[in-house]
């Protein structure tokens, strides 16, 4: 199989399931878009579904290209999940296509073939409650529910498939620094005085509204 053609097939079939909508995507459509013969496009890919799959499986394999990295590299809980957010947010300037079609439409594949692209997905999951669960540990992070937690970060992040354009007024690196930001002083522990404080207005405000 000629390498670059299949890598240019799955960099039009992408831009036009982004585009037009994977339902409303045909083969023709794609042959038009390489310039070919539908018979030479079915030389490297069978069906539409597969072709889905294969755009689903490079954009996870994308994502997963520097995790295993991440995880077991060094630097402290916090640098890694800089790291692991910055890789994230890169994937939407590197790779728009695959990654917004691979959100979108993942849904639409065959039930096997979706199960096995969602284990993938937790597999990348994971390492973000991993972080945020040695944060916890560690004190630099409150008490939270790691699990909504990291669920929260990944829709941030995947949002970005609605609204992100290389040519905007934020770069994806200064997108990163921003959720960084709010991340770690969002989920900051706080001191204990100041822990006491909200308790008290809280307590306060209670009060107030059973009068």
């Amino acid at each position: 199989m000629n390498k670059v053609r299949w890598e240019e097939i799955l960099t039009v079939a992408a831009k036009l399931f982004r585009e037009k909508g994977y339902m409303a995507t045909t083969m023709d459509d794609i042959a038009a878009e390489l310039y070919i013969t539908k018979p030479a496009l079915y030389y490297y890919i069978k069906t539409k579904h597969d072709l889905l799959y294969e755009i689903c499986q490079t954009a996870i394999n994308h994502l997963m290209e520097r995790v295993a990295e991440i995880k077991d590299g060094g630097g402290n809980p916090e640098e890694r999940l800089h790291d692991l957010v910055t890789w994230h947010v890169s994937m939407f300037s590197t790779n728009g296509d695959i990654i917004n079609v691979y959100l979108a439409d993942e849904g639409e594949l065959p039930p096997e073939k979706r199960d096995y692209i969602r284990g993938r997905s937790r597999e990348f999951e994971a390492v973000y409650r991993e972080l945020v669960s040695e944060l916890v540990k560690e004190g630099t992070f409150r008490e939270v529910d790691v699990a909504m937690t990291v669920r929260a970060i990944s829709g941030m992040c995947n949002w970005l498939s609605n609204w992100y354009r290389p040519d905007g007024s934020m770069t994806a690196e200064e997108i990163a620094d921003t959720f960084l930001d709010l991340l770690m002083n969002g989920l900051k522990k706080k001191p204990a005085k100041a822990v006491s404080a909200a308790g008290a207005r809280t307590a306060k405000a209670a009060a107030a509204r059973k009068r």
